[in-house]
């Protein structure tokens, strides 16, 4: 049929107005994404090679810059990766955290679990599939506990995960008692220590506990924290300390006027 032929099938039938029906088939998305899931699998089609550790994975240039700025940028800016057939993350990326990313790009599921929660986060982050990010997340924040808090309160922090951040920074003032005993707390940034100390919602019972903790902070490390004492000590409040506790354990003992 001519394009002239056409148009006037389509006047006559009109008859002034014109009637239309929308067609949605609301399971074509899903449909795609199995088939392009099937071709990456079969490695049609594929146009770039992502490689982590001693895996390399086949995929499409098109579906992952729709998933992810990172890639996006990657392939469509000048950089010297958006010509290049292959993408090399080597060892900062582990292979199976890359695999579940590939997963959720290609279906839109991921299984978030105890196991890879933290490495999704981190990964979803750094590759900026934000959605995995938030998830990993949201996940995080459901299975938060005193005995993680810690750690958590600084995954959250480097990754910008706001909510998170907020619940274990709360967890941590709370539980400061039973937390500055921990192998957590002995490796935490001498900032972050500083902010938990000097906090006004810090919950202790005894400043000596604040003082007590700043001691094994340092101690845990001596020639590499002993430089940090004199700022953490500012942070405590010794003026609450009764004059007894600080006439033993501040002014005349040994390890702190040889820290000092």
């Amino acid at each position: 049929m001519s394009v002239s032929n056409h148009e006037n099938r389509k006047s006559r039938s009109s008859s002034g107005s014109m009637n239309i029906q929308l067609f949605h088939k609301t399971s074509h998305a899903d449909s795609l994404l199995t088939h392009l899931n099937l071709l990456r699998k079969r490695r049609i089609f594929t146009d770039v090679v992502l490689r982590a550790g001693n895996r390399a994975f086949h995929c499409h240039r098109a579906v992952l810059a729709s998933c992810s700025r990172y890639f996006e940028a990657m392939f469509s800016g000048g950089m010297r990766e958006s010509q290049d057939q292959e993408v090399n993350f080597h060892d900062s990326l582990h292979p199976e955290v890359l695999e579940l990313l590939l997963d959720y790009a290609y279906s839109a599921r991921v299984i978030i679990n105890e196991e890879n929660a933290e490495s999704l986060l981190e990964a979803g982050d750094m590759l900026q599939f934000h959605d995995i990010r938030d998830a990993s997340a949201e996940f995080l924040e459901k299975n938060l506990h005193p005995s993680n808090c810690l750690g958590m309160m600084l995954l959250s922090d480097a990754h910008q995960c706001q909510r998170l951040y907020e619940l274990s920074w709360r967890m941590c003032l709370a539980n400061f008692a039973s937390l500055y005993r921990t192998e957590d707390f002995l490796h935490l940034p001498k900032d972050k220590l500083q902010e938990l100390i000097f906090s006004e919602e810090l919950e202790v019972e005894d400043e000596s506990l604040v003082y007590e903790a700043v001691i094994d902070w340092v101690k845990s490390d001596v020639e590499r924290k002993l430089g940090d004492l004199p700022e953490l000590l500012r942070c405590v409040r010794l003026a609450l300390l009764p004059e007894s506790y600080l006439l033993k354990n501040v002014a005349s003992e040994d390890r702190i006027c040889s820290f000092l």
